[in-house]
């Protein structure tokens, strides 16, 4: 009995041991770990605070990709007030959002980057132009209206493609995207009566609307619900105005009875024409040729 206890008491000692040299051992990767750990640590927190980590020059760590009409100092101007910072601080949602203040940006995506160095890359999707803008028949384009809605004045953004299309109404005329949807159709359905493109849409007068189509003009009346009723019928007028087509004015589609035609007795002079003779009939001086060694006696207008 004596012998077994003793080899008992040997084997609880031997087991006793074993286990400390393991918790030992395990405390030493635990110390190991934590110091590991805090040396990582230390080394990021370092990183963040000596490392250049900004955003510093808008011109130099910015890369634009995508724009057409938008010049990259356009772009870069609108992202002067995010230098400075750090690039982990950064919002890109904001910086997307200023970028998309220009009137030719739909859309803007912003990417950081830290690596070869600090910078930013913006991809531009640009607005789709739908319509030129002027504010007379006769002006020259001052701007182009895209299909979002959006006006894009052509002083600042002289790249953008001017459509066809013209547009006429006042300065502060604003359209938003389903009226253009809406004009769009109501377009595509005259231009396919007519087999003419449409060249002009007068909005200056909300209840006197005016289209030119080719050789024809057309008086729409006020842009309601029973507009595209309205414009349904051109397709039985079209083949029988070409008996007085050289001397009709307008076709006038405003009334629901029926569709009168403004006809003249003589034939419709060329669109230049009428615009020299309009010019003569303004400045009659302008117009007047006066024999050698002869002067006009009318007086300077003052």
């Amino acid at each position: 009995m004596k012998v077994q206890l003793a080899k008992r008491q040997e084997w609880i000692r031997g087991r006793r041991q074993k286990r400390k040299v393991a918790r030992l051992a395990r405390l030493r990767r635990q110390i190991l770990r934590y110091l590991l750990l805090t040396v990582l640590l230390s080394v990021g927190v370092a990183g963040f605070a000596y490392l250049p980590w900004d955003f510093v020059n808008s011109s130099t760590d910015c890369q634009i990709h995508g724009n057409r009409v938008v010049t990259d100092d356009q772009v870069r101007s609108t992202l002067k007030a995010f230098a400075g910072r750090a690039l982990f601080r950064l919002d890109p949602r904001s910086m997307e959002a200023s970028v998309s203040t220009l009137p030719a940006v739909r859309y803007a995506f912003v990417r950081r980057f830290l690596f070869p160095h600090p910078h930013l890359v913006v991809e531009i999707m640009e607005e789709f132009p739908w319509a030129s803008f002027s504010s007379s028949p006769d002006s020259a384009v001052e701007g182009v209206i895209a299909e979002g809605g959006k006006y894009i004045p052509v002083s600042q953004f002289p790249a953008i493609v001017r459509p066809i299309l013209k547009i006429c109404g006042p300065h502060n005329m604003k359209l938003s995207a389903s009226q253009i949807a809406q004009w769009d159709s109501w377009v595509a359905l005259i231009a396919a009566q007519t087999g003419q493109t449409v060249d002009l849409v007068d909005l200056r007068q909300p209840s006197a609307i005016e289209v030119r189509c080719g050789d024809l003009s057309l008086h729409l009346g006020a842009a309601d619900s029973t507009l595209t009723r309205r414009l349904g019928r051109l397709s039985s007028v079209v083949p029988v105005i070409s008996s007085v087509k050289d001397r009709l004015e307008y076709i006038d589609l405003s009334l629901d009875s029926n569709i009168p035609l403004k006809v003249s007795k003589t034939p419709r002079l060329p669109d230049s024409e009428r615009a020299a003779r309009l010019t003569s009939a303004t400045h009659p001086a302008a117009s007047t040729i006066l024999p050698p060694g002869q002067t006009s006696s009318i007086a300077p207008a003052l």
